[in-house]
């Protein structure tokens, strides 16, 4: 891949080798007639030689996948490894230390634990499965108050809808998108907000979903900003201008949605006789996302008396420009899609997403500064959602 040195890619291997390996072990000893371990023996060794040989293709064809429009091969490439290797992974951390009770004359502990992991493990690979078969088009509605301090008492009650990280070209139609707009117009929004990503790369993946998109409908507008993806950053290109004009025509595509696209600028309203100001900065990210925010651009021409709403990409930029600094009390996001993966019980949410960005899906809060990191709605990399299903965000603003 490119921008993966070569060691890193033989590390990559080795790994991936090493948990084949282990994983192997585990279910061996789990087996006990000749005939049926040389059985799963042939078995799993075909199936793990032809998906590594598939992992091996991608990755001494790293074009097929930064230069095309298509990206179902590199999909495929992602969610079947990810399906592959996850269970496999508690399967040989559950070998690994089985073997330490080995050491100690200890077999039936270690068949219980191999015997555990390997149902876990079982369960863990239905739900990924689930989860690419059917999460990533089960809609989730996520409503929440947030509570202002300096919020105009005329605008309280007013419904924020957020919505982030659309990907159209992971979507082969657009049934799920005209099924979500028609539900955002029930929610009756005040106003809409987009927080970038609307493709992965290429202005053609909107070809389809514009009159969805313009039929999204909120009482005092729609406005939009872009995410990294939405500059062309991650594909190669044959010059300059062809990329120039790729966002150039990406722009012009969501303005004539009718999203007012925010670029390092900010928009006036007026609601109920109360002043509302809209910024919307252009990505803002850590390496090797590129940066191309200016806040102090965007907030120039901003009223003090006015109330803020910050549209930004990633919610890193609200930690590092905007609280402590700024004075806007709210600010949007999404970009971590929640890495498409983690857990929910008893009412408490995980994603691993955390050890990536401490604000990685939610409403967070600084004093009397709050952030709402949307969980996104497309895909990227592993086509599919494991219960972190696509959002619809509504945000009612409550004045404290």
């Amino acid at each position: 891949m490119r921008g993966i040195p070569g060691s890193g890619v033989l590390i990559f291997f080795a790994l991936v080798f090493i948990v084949e390996l282990l994983a192997f072990g585990a279910i061996r000893n789990l087996l006990d007639q000749p005939k049926i371990k040389w059985r799963v023996s042939i078995g799993y060794g075909i199936l793990s030689a032809a998906l590594f040989g598939i992992l091996v293709f991608a990755f001494l064809n790293p074009d097929k996948i930064r230069e095309t429009t298509n990206y179902q091969f590199f999909y495929f490439v992602i969610s079947v490894s990810f399906l592959n290797l996850v269970p496999k992974l508690l399967l040989a951390a559950s070998f690994l230390i089985s073997l330490f009770f080995r050491l100690f004359q200890a077999k039936y502990p270690a068949q219980v634990l191999l015997m555990s992991a390997t149902i876990l493990s079982l369960g863990v690979m239905i739900t990924i499965g689930y989860g690419i078969a059917f999460g990533r088009t089960s809609l989730r509605v996520i409503e929440q108050d947030v509570y202002l301090k300096d919020l105009p008492k005329s605008l309280d009650g007013i419904r924020l809808v957020q919505i982030s990280d659309f990907h159209l070209g992971s979507f082969e139609n657009n049934r799920l998108l005209k099924r979500t707009t028609k539900l955002m117009n029930n929610l009756q929004p005040d106003l809409i907000f987009f927080t970038g990503d609307m493709v992965n790369n290429y202005y053609q993946e909107m070809v389809g979903f514009e009159a969805d998109l313009a039929d999204m409908k909120a009482t005092y507008g729609k406005f939009a900003i872009l995410g990294n993806h939405d500059y062309g950053d991650y594909t190669n290109w044959q010059n300059e201008e062809a990329k120039v004009l790729n966002h150039q025509i990406l722009v012009e595509k969501i303005e004539a949605a009718g999203f007012r696209l925010l670029l390092n600028e900010s928009a006036e309203l007026d609601i109920n006789n109360a002043p509302i100001e809209i910024i919307g900065v252009e990505n803002w990210g850590h390496h090797p996302f590129p940066q191309y925010a200016n806040l102090d651009k965007a907030t120039k021409q901003t009223s003090d008396d006015s109330f803020k709403i910050l549209l930004t990409h990633d919610p890193a930029h609200w930690a590092a420009q905007v609280i402590r600094k700024t004075d806007i009390p709210l600010a949007l996001s999404g970009h971590t899609h929640a890495a498409q993966s983690g857990v929910q019980f008893a009412g408490i949410e995980f994603s691993p997403m955390f050890f990536v960005q401490k604000y990685w899906g939610g409403l967070y809060r600084h004093e009397d500064q709050f952030l709402y990191v949307n969980r996104g709605f497309g895909c990227v990399g592993l086509l599919g959602r494991i219960e972190m299903n696509p959002e619809i965000t509504v945000l009612t603003l409550r004045s404290k």
